[in-house]
């Protein structure tokens, strides 16, 4: 995969620009710029401008390719998140004249950030949801804006651009995931993708109604850019596009596992117990501190006091298979095999799923056959 400079703008396509912080933050945020030419001027737009912690970057960056954000034209917002909205009133006082583009949900709560009201365009109110740039004095330009709905992704008011010249989908969180170094996602990418979907989405029908919007859009995109995560290209969009179309989220996890979160909760704090029975209370904060977030993204698990766990974020049953092989790498051997047997005991008579707890309790996986 290409290795970028991520710490100057990254033209992802022509007159198409990464313009984001490369902080190593888990929920990096993306910011993209997009110039429009005619003839000899140019025309910005900002695509989901981000948090105030990343103005410096977004100044410099934009500066380096347009001469700055006050030549800024449009400010795009997917929806009304922290993360992608303050620096559009910043734009604003720099050009007056700048419009916002969202629908008009996400404008009822934008609004409270100080932006202006009459630049603000609804794009509900654009015919089919699609706009072509023209100039003030009535120059249209050769460039087409699509607007793609995607409600309760994870916003009611949530929407999505298609950029139809460039064929890039600026999708939001949507196809977004936890940050890696990389630019580009590939496929080792899906875990930070399932897992941001795991925890901040509805349920998987909203998955399905944003999916199919995107398998109407013609022609197809050739580039899926987030505002969280890697930008999707080439075979990783159908890839994990067809993975997104089965992935349960939200309301579908909790009402999956065929039990209630508490007895959930139970099996894990009853885990954990048994752990620190037979590797010590220091051994057991040490697993635990093996989840702390950095900051920018949650803890798989919510702890009260004594380390018990009171709640937890994304699938139950991966939690519990997550902690358990945390568990096994901090265990001896000898205990692998006492904790193996507890473990199970424990998540049958809860009436939990069950899975493979070997793991590599007779050492390390072997990558060749010796004959002897």
């Amino acid at each position: 995969m290409r290795d970028f400079n991520m710490e100057e703008p990254v033209e992802i396509k022509k007159d198409v620009y990464w313009v984001g912080s490369s902080e190593d933050a888990l929920l990096r945020r993306n910011i993209y710029l997009r110039v429009y030419r005619i003839r000899d001027k140019a025309f910005a737009m900002i695509i989901d401008p981000g948090p105030e912690c990343d103005l410096d970057v977004l100044k410099r960056k934009t500066a380096s390719i347009i001469g700055g954000l006050s030549k800024v034209n449009l400010i795009f917002i997917n929806h009304q998140d922290p993360d992608v909205v303050p620096n559009a009133r910043y734009i604003q006082r720099l050009n007056p004249n700048a419009l916002t583009l969202m629908t008009e949900d996400t404008w009822r709560l934008v609004q409270f950030y100080g932006l202006k009201r009459e630049n603000f365009r609804a794009l509900e109110k654009y015919r089919d949801m699609k706009a072509n740039l023209s100039t003030e004095t009535g120059v249209r330009l050769n460039y087409l804006l699509q607007f793609i709905p995607t409600p309760f992704c994870h916003f009611r008011g949530s929407c999505m651009y298609y950029d139809v010249n460039s064929r890039i989908l600026f999708s939001g969180d949507f196809l977004g995931g936890i940050s890696t170094s990389e630019l580009f996602a590939g496929e080792a990418h899906w875990e930070g993708v399932k897992a941001f979907h795991q925890l901040y989405f509805p349920s998987r029908e909203a998955l399905r109604y944003a999916l199919d919007q995107i398998r109407k859009l013609d022609p197809p995109p050739l580039l899926i850019a987030p505002q969280h995560g890697g930008i999707l290209q080439g075979e990783i969009i159908d890839l994990f596009i067809g993975r997104m179309e089965e992935l349960k989220v939200g309301l579908d996890i909790i009402h999956g596992t065929g039990a209630s979160l508490s007895v959930v909760i139970d099996a894990i704090n009853e885990i954990a117990r048994m752990t620190e029975h037979e590797i010590g209370s220091t051994g057991m904060e040490e697993i635990f501190e093996v989840f702390h977030p950095d900051g920018s993204y949650p803890a798989i698990f919510i702890l009260g006091s004594n380390n018990t766990v009171r709640d937890i974020k994304g699938d139950p049953m991966e939690a519990i298979e997550a902690l358990i092989q945390v568990i096994f790498s901090f265990s001896s051997e000898e205990q692998k095999h006492r904790l193996q047997s507890c473990f199970l005991t424990c998540l049958e008579e809860k009436g939990l799923p069950t899975f493979d707890l070997s793991g590599d309790l007779e050492g390390p996986a072997l990558d060749e056959v010796q004959l002897t």
